[in-house]
């Protein structure tokens, strides 16, 4: 049970870090390959206020997210005012992770550099992450029905023509950023508190590359989509270890087969939403009925 719920708070922490994600990759199409750094930021920022400072938990885990969200900026500014898009905006971003990366390697003796920051103390449980699970996800779902998501919508379908409908596309790219590196932020914090250490080795590119891959996964344009993708990609590593090695093939043809046969990811532009759900559910009898019917008139023509 205990190892089923580690699973589920990490679950959690991952869906936090990946819907910051979804608003940048997803509805703004900007890719990013140095989410990681972001988490890291806020992370070491977080445990460092609250070992250090004394700042209350929670409170550390915004402060977190704040900084990171600013943090945001260094890179943001120069690239997005210099119309750096695709792969250049990708690949700015990768090199910003790796200078996070390799300057929390480098820093001491606050966060001791590449020998890791650890005693900090076990502050996230699975209540703790699902309370932020659907807060965030309350307020990304907001942000995205505004006029502010719409914009950023615009921006990704055609920014030329968004320009000219009086959108200012920097300041909406700029903004799109700061909040996923905000929502990131916080993720690593959590992070954080839940792992009771920190190394830089935790926020590699691979890690940058494993959100973006869930958003990839679970479908851009979709919230659900990207948010069930982040949850699968952590449980099912996990569910494969009983096929040893060969998990890691497994998994990867997973990815292989999504986009073969679900090439604008597993939800793609659709939306899970308790109202689709209960009517689905009402759909089932009638459903049934038609199959009844159906079965019925192929077994009198057989009859026949």
């Amino acid at each position: 049970m205990y190892y089923a719920l580690s699973i589920a708070t990490v679950a959690g922490i991952n869906i936090i870090c990946v819907s910051g994600l979804t608003l940048l990759t997803g509805f703004t199409g900007m890719f990013s390959m140095g989410h990681a750094g972001f988490m890291a930021i806020g992370g070491y920022s977080a445990a460092v206020l609250h070992m250090h400072l004394h700042v209350p938990f929670l409170l550390a885990v915004l402060l977190g997210g704040v900084l990171a969200a600013l943090s945001s900026l260094i890179v943001g500014v120069p690239t997005i005012k210099n119309r750096l898009t695709g792969d250049c905006f990708a690949i700015a971003m990768l090199g910003f992770g790796e200078t996070v990366r390799l300057l929390s390697s480098n820093i001491y003796p606050v966060i001791n550099g590449a020998m890791g920051l650890t005693g900090i103390p076990k502050k996230t449980t699975f209540t703790v992450v699902a309370a932020f699970v659907v807060v965030c996800l309350f307020l990304l779902h907001n942000y995205t029905k505004s006029q502010y998501g719409k914009n950023l919508v615009a921006v990704q379908q055609q920014e030329i023509a968004a320009e000219m409908m009086g959108i200012d596309t920097v300041k909406t790219k700029l903004w799109s950023l700061a909040l996923s590196a905000f929502f990131t932020g916080m993720g690593g914090a959590l992070f954080g508190f839940y792992m009771t250490c920190l190394y830089p080795s935790n926020f590699t590119s691979t890690k940058s590359t494993d959100l973006t891959a869930a958003v990839v996964f679970g479908g851009t344009n979709s919230i659900t989509g990207p948010v069930i993708a982040a949850a699968l990609l952590i449980i099912f590593p996990e569910v494969l270890r009983i096929f040893a090695l060969w998990r890691f093939v497994i998994y990867g043809l997973m990815f292989v087969m999504i986009m073969l046969f679900k090439p604008e990811g597993l939800l793609g532009y659709k939306e899970f939403s308790i109202r689709g759900i209960v009517g689905w559910v009402r759909k089932i009898p009638a459903r049934v009925k038609n199959l009844g019917r159906i079965l019925d008139r192929a077994g009198g023509k057989k009859d026949g």
